[in-house]
């Protein structure tokens, strides 16, 4: 059987591949094949997503060692990970994987006003300058999820759709837990050297957010991975998903795809165990940072010195521009 995790973005997906990298070989003793063919040099198959999508920088070619590798392996289980596919045409990726035995789809879900406000400070901690109010107006098809799992249910089927929740209990899960567990094993088990760690992707606060979108209108090359977490790493309290949008705004948001949401769950859901979006239950405005305050000067102090640091160490002059792409996934078109 083979998995294929498409995502989507902002669901645990850093943290679910660098468990499944490190912990390859573990896995392989269990029967479990994380696919390397796709994968050279990073830790999910974001390649396969930027083929299928016909980026410049990346061949349909890449397909054919997957094809290779998945129908060599003796093992009875095997994956393919990348939330770039979610953006992907799934019926490209039906064509790509060819004559593949049993499939199946497997998507995180997170509710769309928190998933789109996480989405957006990934854009501006990838370099881009958009405002949230005008990449919200284009960009709320990304919340449409029905449409997604059709796509990707017209290709491979009903059944073969895979729909979690990214949140359960008023907390978000272990994703790497709960995915082995779709796999049919336990992650201490077939994980045994996997740590646990910090957030691998963290999105900034709303005030470092902003004071990052300043700093990329100034349209410098540098390594935004190196800049952006830099800057994480030095204060936990920057990392804040969730604070762009006020109570009011979120549930307007969420009734626009409340109609979809009721179909995709009563179609395509299938664990009577948890919700797959928790209620949604008004909060109060978080604290922000104000000029003046200590915590924004050094917010402010960090943010200059990752900068000065980041310009220091930039290609030089004449040097080929490398073009950006997330370790957690490409964001071009997000």
């Amino acid at each position: 059987m083979l998995f294929v995790h498409i995502g989507t973005h902002k669901t645990g997906t850093s943290a679910l591949q660098s468990a499944l990298t490190v912990g390859t070989d573990d896995l392989l003793e269990n029967g479990v094949r994380y696919i390397r063919a796709g994968r050279e040099g990073a830790i999910a198959h974001h390649k396969l997503a930027r083929a299928v999508r016909q980026k410049k920088d990346a061949s349909l070619s890449v397909w054919d060692a997957v094809r290779a590798e998945i129908r060599a392996s003796d093992s009875p289980t095997n994956v393919l990970s990348s939330e770039g596919l979610s953006f992907a045409n799934a019926e490209a990726v039906k064509r790509e994987l060819g004559e593949i035995g049993d499939v199946r789809i497997v998507l995180y879900l997170r509710r769309q006003d928190k998933y789109l406000q996480s989405l957006y400070k990934q854009t501006i901690a990838g370099g881009r300058t958009m405002d949230f109010p005008t990449w919200l107006d284009r960009q709320r098809a990304r919340g449409d999820y029905l449409s997604l799992v059709r796509g990707w249910a017209d290709q491979f089927g009903e059944k073969a759709i895979v729909l979690r929740p990214y949140e359960r209990d008023g907390a978000t899960i272990d994703v790497v837990q709960d995915f082995i567990g779709i796999l049919g094993h336990d992650a201490g088990a077939v994980l045994p050297r996997r740590k646990k760690r910090g957030m691998r992707n963290p999105s900034p606060r709303r005030e470092l957010m902003e004071v990052i979108r300043a700093f990329n209108h100034a349209d410098v090359e540098i390594d935004r991975d190196k800049f952006f977490f830099s800057i994480m790493q030095n204060n936990m309290a920057y990392a804040r998903s969730a604070d762009l949008l006020d109570s009011d705004s979120c549930r307007a948001l969420l009734e626009q795809y409340a109609d979809s949401n009721r179909t995709l769950i009563d179609t395509y859901y299938r664990d009577d165990g948890s919700p797959l979006f928790p209620d949604f239950v008004p909060q109060s405005a978080p604290d922000f940072w104000k000029p003046g305050e200590p915590e924004y000067f050094d917010m402010l102090v960090d943010v200059m010195t990752a900068a000065v640091r980041a310009v220091s160490e930039r290609p030089a002059a004449g040097a080929p521009r490398k073009k950006h792409l997330k370790e957690s996934g490409s964001d071009e078109d997000v």
